[in-house]
Order: C-alpha cells, then sequence, then structure tokens
C-alpha cells in the first residue's frame, strides 16, 4: 500500500542526511510509524504521521557520525478514519496492517 522514495540511503560513516517521501498507493488515509535498526545513529522526522489517500508524506533522515554499517527503517502503516487526529493510537491498537523496509547503508 505504500512505498518509499527513494527506496535506500547512503550516507558517509561522518555522517549526513537524505530527505525520503512515503507514497500511498491506498484508496484510503494511512497512519505511519517509522523504526529504525540503530537509533544512535538514525534520526528520523517525522516518527508518527499519517499520509492522505493517494498522497506522499516527506520524511528526513539525518545519520550521525558513526561506524560504517547498514541499517534499516521499517515504515508501518494502518489504515485510519479520515478524521483521526493521532498517528499513535493505530498501532497502540494493534491496528498495523503492513510494513516497508528501507535499507540504510554508512560506508
Amino acid at each position: 500500500m505504500i512505498n518509499i522514495d527513494p527506496p535506500s540511503g547512503d550516507y558517509p560513516a561522518s555522517g549526513g542526511s537524505s530527505t525520503h517521501y512515503i507514497v500511498s498507493e491506498s484508496e484510503s488515509r494511512l497512519a505511519f510509524k517509522v523504526k529504525s535498526s540503530n537509533n544512535e545513529s538514525y534520526r528520523v522526522r517525522p516518527v508518527y504521521g499519517f499520509v492522505d489517500a493517494k498522497g506522499k508524506a516527506k520524511l528526513e533522515v539525518n545519520r550521525l557520525a558513526g561506524p560504517a554499517k547498514e541499517d534499516k527503517l521499517v515504515i508501518q502503516y494502518a489504515e485510519v478514519p479520515a478524521d483521526e487526529t493521532d498517528p499513535k493510537a493505530p498501532f497502540a491498537a494493534g491496528a498495523q496492517q503492513g510494513e516497508v523496509v528501507v535499507k540504510m547503508v554508512a560506508s
């Protein structure tokens, strides 16, 4: 139901940043949650948010200086009603519908 554009991130080990877009293929509004395999090296904004039907949401990723290695971001998503105001609510209720893995490489 979602795609990530670009689908991966490449960073120097000294640190860097990139912008990605969460692109919805759904006819419904979606909430998303971003998880990282390496919270010490990556900062993501926003961690929770919404994507309108057939819309896109901006995702900012900052990689701090650290050892060269491969990590991943996992973007989980769930369909939500148009009047939902809390993007955390569906995940607290266990409503996750799917996820997309984004490979992050620091070299």
